[in-house]
């Protein structure tokens, strides 16, 4: 074909002799572009984990350095970093640092609350951070330093959410210590049957629960006067739960008052006795080979109602739970 003859065709022909042209397809984009920046995303990720993980055997030691600081700004925010940190080590479990059962962080947090304590201001923000620190504490096994805090909290000239804060981690030390079978003893046991003493039934309560994760016969004694707290049916229905941890079925006429239906109560209160109703069929169950057999065949009286038609599902599940151990049981 001479140059003549291209200047005569169309120039819209000129495209007959090319091949056709296609879009590129969705896979073809995916390999070109998609593929290599996930793998560009994946070794900058391992690369970020690896460097988090190295920084963080040391992010303790500077946050523990950090709570000595006479800066409420960066002690308080240390005390906070330090909380988390301790809760997700703990949720590492075995491919964690241990840091609850670190000595330096359960000085740096003893020292801040009893330093905190010995203040005796009761501003919000000094109040919250005490509290904090109640709560950080149950994160640790470190006995020796922990519990002394925790008990020196306990004092009635400190305000009720700190007191409160404090009991609860001591229940929460003295449960994990249950477990490992190696119980509290001693000096919490004391504590806290005394603070059970007091007239704030909020507290009466929380000092019931942990009096049960405390063995000895100075706690068992507290428990058994409980079950006839006056003012605070939540109070006894906890010393009962906590009697039934030791085999004990002292609480038996608790548990029936329990179980039985009440009139006019609120919405509220009907949650708070699906919650209790729970808690002592559970109790019920566990107990129900050593219950006499006039109460075990009383419980289940009263137990085959929930069983057969609570409108509660798990207090209906618990019910028939609590009801075939009975049954089992004699």
């Amino acid at each position: 074909m001479s140059a003549s003859d291209l200047q005569r065709r169309p120039s819209a022909s000129l495209g007959d002799d090319l091949p056709p042209v296609q879009p590129p397809s969705a896979g073809f984009i995916i390999q070109l572009f998609v593929v290599p920046a996930l793998i560009v995303l994946a070794v900058v990720s391992v690369w970020a984990l690896f460097g988090r993980l190295a920084a963080g055997e040391q992010d303790w030691k500077q946050l523990v350095q950090e709570m000595e600081s006479p800066n409420p700004h960066i002690y308080r925010r240390a005390m906070f970093g330090l909380a988390q940190l301790l809760d997700t080590d703990r949720r590492r479990a075995a491919n964690g640092q241990q840091l609850a059962s670190n000595p330096e962080i359960a000085a740096a947090l003893a020292n801040l609350l009893k330093k905190q304590l010995d203040s005796h201001q009761t501003d919000a923000d000094t109040v919250s951070s005490q509290v904090y620190l109640t709560r950080a504490l149950g994160l640790l096994d470190v006995h020796d330093t922990s519990l002394p805090a925790l008990i020196l909290a306990l004092d009635s000239q400190y305000e009720v959410e700190v007191r409160k804060g404090a009991v609860t981690s001591i229940a929460v030390i003295a449960g994990r210590a249950l477990e490992r079978q190696a119980p509290l003893t001693g000096e919490v046991g004391d504590a806290l049957v005394k603070f059970s003493e007091d007239s704030d039934p909020m507290l009466r309560r929380a000092a019931a629960f942990a009096l049960g994760l405390v063995p000895g016969p100075e706690t068992e004694q507290r428990l058994i006067v409980l079950l006839e707290d006056p003012a605070d049916w939540m109070t006894s229905v906890n010393a009962a739960i906590a009697l039934s941890r030791r085999d004990s079925t002292l609480g038996y006429n608790v548990f029936t008052k329990a179980l039985a239906t009440p009139t006019g109560i609120t919405e509220d209160e009907e949650q708070d006795r699906l919650l209790v109703l729970r808690n002592v069929l559970h109790a019920i169950g566990n107990l129900a080979a050593k219950f006499t057999p006039e109460q075990r065949a009383a419980l289940k009286t009263a137990v085959d109602p929930l069983a057969n038609g609570s409108e509660a599902v798990r207090v209906r599940v618990d019910a028939q739970a609590a009801a075939a151990a009975l049954a089992a049981a004699g």
